[in-house]
């Protein structure tokens, strides 16, 4: 686990380049540290073949999660929340974003969500122009909070071409 707690700390990027290697590193680790036997069969592969890496990173995450300490746990969702933060929303590409917007919903889906709000999760997505990610997270957050996810509801539908939904 020492080996993939370094692939995932966000310190010291600054760029694009930074970032896309960042979330390469931190998949073929990942895949490395598997415990599933068919992953880390893959990870020499996508060492050498990015879009591979990037295709199983879900499942690799996913196969890693139940296996980290709480403490792991822990720094590991405080590096995400760092590549998410509103402070690097000009440096962090968007394909990168997306990825990371993928394996929230991915963790949902199985089950297991990331302790990520979905405040945060809502205006990534919408930095990215994952507007379906963004009206899903939205709406998600108006059963709680309505007042202050209004605005971003209607702006969310007109991009998404739903009139309808934004005036109703």
């Amino acid at each position: 686990q020492p080996n993939l707690k370094r692939a995932w700390e966000a310190a010291g990027r600054s760029t694009a380049e930074d970032w896309t290697d960042w979330l390469r590193r931190l998949a073929v680790e990942l895949l490395r540290e598997s415990p599933s036997p068919a992953l880390r069969a893959c990870a020499a592969l996508a060492t050498a073949h990015h879009p591979l890496a990037r295709g199983l990173f879900n499942a690799a995450f996913v196969s890693c999660w139940g296996e980290l300490h709480d403490a792991y746990r822990d720094a590991l969702i405080r590096a995400l929340e760092v590549v998410l933060s509103d402070e690097r929303a000009g440096t962090v590409p968007a394909d990168v974003l997306q990825s990371l917007l993928a394996l929230a919903e991915c963790m949902d889906h199985d089950e297991k969500p990331l302790p990520i709000s979905i405040r945060k999760l809502g205006a990534v997505a919408e930095r990215c122009r994952a507007y379906a990610k963004a009206l899903h997270y939205r709406e998600q957050e108006f059963a709680s909070a309505p007042g202050a996810t209004v605005q971003s509801l209607i702006a969310i539908n007109h991009a998404l071409a739903q009139p309808e939904a934004a005036n109703g």
